[in-house]
């Protein structure tokens, strides 16, 4: 669609007098006023046999931790936050290979941590790193594709099986997480499951709304602009469309971006099962 045809669908109405677009101002568009209800979503992960205690070393040293890990073609960090009151932050980075990985403590303390302390956190990250490196596409892809399940309601668990090398799981069963979200389940065959996309990567302000199952478009999304700033969005029904109203954008919207927190979610449990750790408090949401 051209800009053009945008600007000419503003206020237009479909034959049978349904409205085929809708402006909302960038503070009225904030997702938790239109969300549905909190939930839980029980997920049920499979630990590799060498994951299950592999922190048992650094656990006195942490006090409910964050561990985030990012790995690109290039560069990659593992970055640990031992407790929600430190001010420390411990790093491990590298680039092209994690077995030359630097490790770094940042901290307003003096001296958070003695030398011992320091090794044995330095051994435990740079074997919860090899490993994370080692599962990465296959944490991806189950993060991806347990959130496409919790949100087609496809059970009320979702597998997700994250196994390095084929390597054997001990007899402990899965670990359970119950995940908090505002994801709505899609359980009525008749809901659509829509996927929100860019079709060019260069103009982010430009979303198109894709029927998850069949490919269909549906609609489209705009930020309107001033000064460079963002001041409102603007939803447009696709035009061979007939049973959507912008109001359907607007919601599949909040949806999308609910399931992309929910991915994440996701992805920081894997991360931590693998490292040996328990599921971060910070993926159940408070009430």
């Amino acid at each position: 669609m051209s800009t053009a045809d945008r600007e000419a669908g503003a206020g237009r109405e479909s034959a049978a007098g349904l409205a085929r677009s809708l402006t909302v101002a960038r503070h009225q568009d904030v997702a938790p006023i239109r969300v549905t209800p909190w939930r839980d979503a029980r997920v049920s992960f499979a630990v590799p046999l060498a994951a299950r205690g592999a922190a048992a070393d650094v656990l006195d040293l942490l006090d409910d931790p964050e561990l985030h890990f990012s790995a690109g073609l290039r560069r990659g960090h593992l970055a640990l936050l031992p407790s929600p009151l430190a001010l420390t932050r411990v790093v491990l980075s590298w680039e092209w290979s994690v077995d030359a990985a630097d490790f770094v403590v940042h901290s307003f303390e003096a001296t958070p941590f003695d030398t011992a302390q320091r090794s044995r956190l330095e051994r435990w990250m740079r074997a919860s790193a090899v490993r994370l490196v080692a599962a990465q596409h296959d944490i991806d892809t189950a993060a991806s594709d347990t959130a496409g399940r919790v949100a087609r309601g496809d059970g009320v668990e979702s597998a997700a099986q994250v196994a390095i090398g084929g390597a054997a799981h001990d007899d402990d069963g899965p670990v359970e997480v119950v995940i908090g979200t505002a994801l709505a389940s899609t359980v009525d065959p008749a809901t659509r499951l829509v996927d929100v996309r860019l079709p060019d990567p260069t103009d982010p302000g430009w979303e198109v709304f894709v029927d998850a199952r069949n490919g269909d478009t549906l609609g489209y999304r705009q930020t309107l602009q001033r000064d460079g700033e963002p001041y409102a969005f603007s939803y447009f029904v696709a035009d061979h469309v007939d049973e959507v109203t912008p109001g359907d954008l607007v919601h599949w919207h909040d949806q999308h971006i609910q399931r992309q927190m929910l991915d994440e979610d996701i992805r920081q449990v894997m991360v931590h099962l693998m490292s040996g750790l328990e599921a971060p408090a910070s993926v159940r949401y408070p009430r």
